[in-house]
């Protein structure tokens, strides 16, 4: 099933390997991507595991869960996934500036009495959340999405 020698020579063994697997692997990331944001929204959605963090609740909140949600869906099965990964980015950005943003700049922060805080901060899951967005917006859905069996195509 894996085989070396599909991709380019020249990217050596591993870079073959993945030049010639590539819709496989990033199969493998947007469901993994998918599955993380699912258990993200659903926290958020039905105040599960120890959510909200020491913040008062906002209706933007549930709306940020149930979006949360439906993109993760969305991207997991590979139906209208550039859409939904708009969609995250879009949540992602207003959840930074909205609420990480006033804790400071940076996730990781110096605390003079316990070293780098990341804690009270947690800007850096919402960094990669937009980043991973971003590149399953600009790849869509791959070979391997729903809506490319369906249509033959993305229609997104």
């Amino acid at each position: 099933m894996f085989k070396f020698g599909k991709g380019h020579p020249q990217d050596g063994y591993l870079g073959q390997f993945f030049g010639a697997h590539f819709g496989e692997l990033y199969l493998i990331f947007r469901v993994g991507f998918a599955i993380l944001t699912a258990m993200h929204g659903i926290q958020k959605t039905f105040l599960l595991w120890d959510f909200p963090a020491e913040q008062d609740l906002d209706p933007l909140v549930d709306i940020a869960g149930w979006v949360e949600l439906i993109a993760a869906i969305m991207i997991g099965v590979g139906l209208f996934t550039r859409l939904a990964a708009g969609a995250m980015m879009c949540v992602t950005a207003a959840a930074y500036f909205a609420i990480h943003l006033e804790r400071g700049l940076w996730p990781h922060y110096w605390h003079p009495d316990h070293g780098f805080d990341t804690l009270h901060h947690g800007g850096e899951v919402v960094m990669l959340h937009f980043l991973c967005a971003w590149v399953i917006g600009i790849l869509g859905s791959g070979k391997w999405g729903l809506e490319r069996r369906i249509a033959g195509k993305e229609l997104l």
